[in-house]
């Protein structure tokens, strides 16, 4: 699925505001069903009564963070609409790109005047195929404003020279998901792809084909996308580093694929040519890539690459082609109902853009100085907590702890904000029809991604904008990021108490901390480079504890049929149970000798647990945790606390859940 595709789905997974009353600081017992035991279904007994609560139509989902968003969003908004009155805003200023830029977004008349129009120049490059050569090119015109289709490029670290940018090619390029919609024969997965073929068929029709024409072209676009789809490899084999990094030379890259010349297309997308290194993220689908460069006909690339044209940009374009794309990636995949009000899209399109500059304006209205300090010693506790686990390992010899240490020490946390912002001037945000500033910024991100080869790495980027309700660890640089935008009510609330605040943010601090050590970040070193530091027999005993998680999940049911996989997940579950465990004894060192009262009939420890099953609590619509089952490396949130607690005997000593509750699956989690 291309970038473009996974930010337009990502934005109808949004979950929607909680309609219970403003939670209190830190735990709610307002939240809980007291009448379940915690040792039949902790989630409901934390979260039960939040469960009864509607899920708005223009959502997918009901949840906690949207709690956050909407109050995130509420800053933003009053940022951004009080720089869009500002006239007097000076040229190159962030106010004046926000101004611009939201304004060209809220004028729909002249986004319904313009239509298509203005991807004119876009069409033409793909009129203008003939060969492969000229496929190439318009491949690298493409990606260069944006639209990944065929596949994706861009630059990242190298993962064994992590102070080095290195270009990069990964397969994608497919308008479904991810490649097992292409074949999954259940009923549901055939109705999603007929109605994708349909949707392909609309959105070609409504830029001006026929409609015979459009539906021929349709069944085209999904022929060519399935056939790319088969060369894919299965999201759990994107999941192994080693397997996904082939570094060739321009060259080699030439030769993996006889026939489709590579350089035509690094040199539309503008790749210096003193740069001889790529990274070729599955070798064997750039190989079928090319075959299907040289034998299907080029009016199937011209209908294949029209659509992903439209599918990039339809979002900023008349009404006709935004709804349609709304129609299929909300409504038919999510189970969303209605879109979201247009200034809320605007608004995200600005961030995406412009993030920073928003950001700027929102750290001094939404995170204080004293909120940064804290948050700063909450990790300083989780680091030390780990310390001290990695010490306690039993499994773990002498000489792999030492490189465990190390990775421990250099890891570099980054919270709130960016020490330095980003400078947007050479962007071009100006009065002119949405689509356009889209499409400016989409150029931007491109050039700015292209202009780092040659040179070293910058410690100091950040890849979130601070005003992001997410976190994220970096394997290549040995980094976790925590932008303000998550360190925000009910996850951290300085009036809370410390067991909640603890156990609330154990699914970000944490889980982005234990991301550095779990299968696939502990492949990576304390330098941030793709190198095993483990002895063979330290790496059998972690393998070996895995396994049971990988079991654990496998087992779990969330549809008839429909098992979790394990496997696919596992990244995701060891930073949930891993993290959770470090903030437990993260929490415990911060409190060390202090009083910790029972709250409203719960005991310290009880809340520290409660608040993390409640930083989790979501009413998810079946279309979306269906497809979050088959096609996500995150469970769905209701079995992410549910596996999690079954984990950990702290948990269990905690609640005092006896030993027969305990399902045979369950692992026992003493990694860390």
């Amino acid at each position: 699925m291309s970038s473009t595709s996974l930010a337009r789905l990502g934005a109808a997974l949004l979950v929607a505001t909680c309609s219970l009353r403003a939670a209190a600081p830190g735990v709610d017992p307002n939240l809980m069903d007291r009448s379940v035991s915690p040792a039949v279904d902790f989630y409901r007994y934390a979260n039960g009564a939040f469960d009864k609560q509607p899920i708005p139509a223009d959502r997918s989902s009901n949840g906690v963070n949207l709690e956050i968003d909407d109050r995130n969003r509420a800053i933003l908004r009053d940022i951004i609409e009080t720089c869009a009155k500002d006239d007097a805003a000076a040229p190159g200023t962030p106010a004046q790109r926000i101004r611009d830029f939201y304004r060209s977004g809220m004028d729909e008349a002249a986004i319904e005047k313009a239509g298509v129009m203005p991807l004119d120049p876009l069409f033409q490059v793909v009129a203008g195929i003939r060969d492969p050569r000229t496929l190439a090119q318009a491949l690298g015109r493409l990606h260069a404003m944006g639209v990944g289709a065929g596949f994706s490029f861009g630059v990242e670290q190298d993962p064994k020279a992590s102070r080095s940018h290195l270009a990069s090619f990964v397969q994608g390029g497919l308008g479904l998901p991810e490649r097992e919609f292409y074949f999954r024969d259940d009923a549901v997965t055939r109705d999603q792809r007929a109605a994708y073929q349909a949707h392909v068929a609309r959105m070609l029709e409504l830029a001006g084909a026929k409609p015979a024409a459009a539906k021929a072209a349709a069944a085209r676009v999904l022929a060519l996308e399935t056939r790319l789809a088969e060369v894919s490899r299965k999201l759990v084999d994107l999941r192994d580093p080693e397997r996904n990094y082939n570094k060739l030379d321009r060259k080699a890259l030439a030769a993996l694929t006889p026939g489709f010349p590579w350089e035509a297309f690094l040199a539309e997308v503008g790749m210096p040519a003193g740069e001889r290194w790529v990274d070729v993220g599955q070798p064997e689908f750039f190989k079928g890539l090319g075959k299907l460069a040289r034998t299907v006909p080029v009016k199937d690339w011209q209908a294949y690459l029209r659509f992903h044209v439209l599918s990039t940009y339809a979002n900023y374009l008349g009404k006709d082609l935004d709804a349609e794309d709304f129609d299929f990636y909300g409504r038919k995949l999510t189970g969303t109902q209605v879109q979201r009000e247009r200034w809320e899209r605007v608004l995200g399109m600005v961030d995406y853009g412009i993030g920073e500059d928003l950001g700027q304006l929102y750290v001094k209205r939404a995170f204080s100085p004293q909120a940064k300090a804290k948050v700063q010693e909450i990790v300083k506790f989780h680091l030390e907590a780990l310390r001290q686990s990695i010490q306690r390992a039993t499994w773990m010899g002498e000489a792999t702890k030492k490189q465990a240490y190390r990775k421990l020490e250099t890891l570099n946390p980054k919270v709130g904000y960016p020490d330095v912002w980003r400078d947007y001037r050479p962007m071009g945000i100006k009065p002119q029809v949405y689509v356009l500033n889209v499409m400016a910024a989409r150029a931007f991100e491109h050039r700015r991604a292209m202009a780092k080869l040659g040179h070293p790495v910058d410690p100091g980027e950040w890849n979130m904008s601070p005003q992001t309700n997410n976190a994220y660890y970096n394997p290549s640089l040995n980094e976790i990021v925590l932008p303000a935008g998550i360190l925000q009510p009910p996850f951290f609330d300085e009036k809370a108490d410390d067991a909640s605040n603890y156990g609330l943010l154990s699914s970000t601090i944490g889980h982005e901390l234990l991301h550095g050590f779990d299968d696939q970040g502990s492949l990576f070193d304390a330098d941030g480079n793709l190198r095993n530091w483990w002895t063979p027999e330290d790496r059998k005993a972690y393998e070996a504890q895995t396994d049971a998680v990988v079991r654990q999940y496998d087992a779990y049911e969330p549809f008839p049929g429909i098992h979790i996989q394990g496997r696919q997940t596992l990244g995701e579950n060891l930073a949930d149970i891993g993290g959770l465990k470090i903030a437990f004894e993260a929490w415990k060192l911060a409190t060390a000798g202090k009083p910790q009262p029972d709250v409203d009939g719960l005991t310290a420890e009880q809340r520290f647990f409660i608040g993390f099953a409640q930083s989790w609590r979501t009413n998810m619509r079946p279309e979306l945790e269906r497809y979050k089952v088959q096609s996500d490396v995150h469970c769905p949130e209701r079995w992410r606390v549910l596996g999690t607690v079954s984990a950990l005997p702290e948990f269990q000593r905690v609640f005092q859940i006896p030993a027969s509750s305990r399902k045979a699956t369950d692992a026992s989690f003493t990694l860390w």
